[in-house]
């Protein structure tokens, strides 16, 4: 009997479906990155692993059959990943926006309905809606300016803000069921990912304020729906 339990464990385990949920952690590894002469910036803990949600991105990212921008773009890409961690099932969002020279902007936004699996730190798209959004509610320009001012091309990751580690000891805030939002910008040359999460804790921090001036303008712009005001008391 122990051994065919053991096998049973062991063909589970070997199996690729990411819904099976087992009684202990299977450790995983970093996402392979696409070997270029892109300059790379992305976070990594102390023990060499990149940070849990860029990892998450990158597996709902090969799920949807979309670009890397690991790779770089010829023009402009801004891509936010909404995530809202409160249990197994989870629903998440996607916001692409594409600037070319000489054309147009435009918003691809997906709606995500998610599995997370914790056996495997691993979150499953089960479902998901995609649009094209081509005119935001009050134009590019606006879109456009606020980038700029709000420096959301440079901000740094959460986690490497000295107000943020003093508040935490150096240590990382994840215990929370917050909204979470990554950001991954990609140019011709260069690619940086960086996280933010838990924003009403967090609101005294500028660079916090100032990513969540953004997200609730393209909410707006792009007809989103209204986050949860629990996620951030103005």
């Amino acid at each position: 009997m122990k051994t065919f339990f053991l096998l049973l464990i062991s063909s589970v385990t070997l199996t690729s479906c990411y819904n099976t949920l087992l009684p202990f952690r299977i450790p995983t590894s970093n996402p392979k990155l696409p070997e270029t002469n892109t300059t790379k910036e992305i976070p990594m803990y102390s023990n060499g692993k990149y940070y849990v949600f860029y990892k998450y991105a990158k597996q709902k990212q090969n799920q949807l059959h979309i670009s890397s921008p690991e790779y770089g773009t010829d023009s402009l890409m801004i891509r936010l990943w909404f995530s809202y961690p409160e249990n197994i099932y989870q629903y998440g969002e996607l916001v692409e926006i594409l600037f070319k020279p000489n054309e147009i902007p435009v918003a691809k936004y997906s709606k995500l309905n998610l599995f997370f699996n914790p056996t495997r730190d691993y979150e499953v798209i089960n479902k998901h809606k995609d649009s094209i959004i081509k005119k935001p509610v009050n134009g590019w320009n606006n879109i456009s300016t606020k980038i700029n001012e709000l420096n959301i091309l440079n901000l740094p990751t959460l986690e490497n803000l000295t107000t943020y580690k003093i508040q935490n000891n150096n240590q990382r805030d994840y215990n929370n069921t917050s909204l979470t939002v990554s950001v991954e910008i990609s140019s011709k040359s260069n690619y940086r990912f960086y996280q933010y999460n838990n924003f009403e804790k967090y609101k005294s921090i500028k660079e916090v304020n100032d990513l969540y001036t953004f997200i609730k303008l393209l909410r707006t712009e792009l007809a989103m729906s209204s986050i949860d005001e629990n996620w951030y008391k103005e």
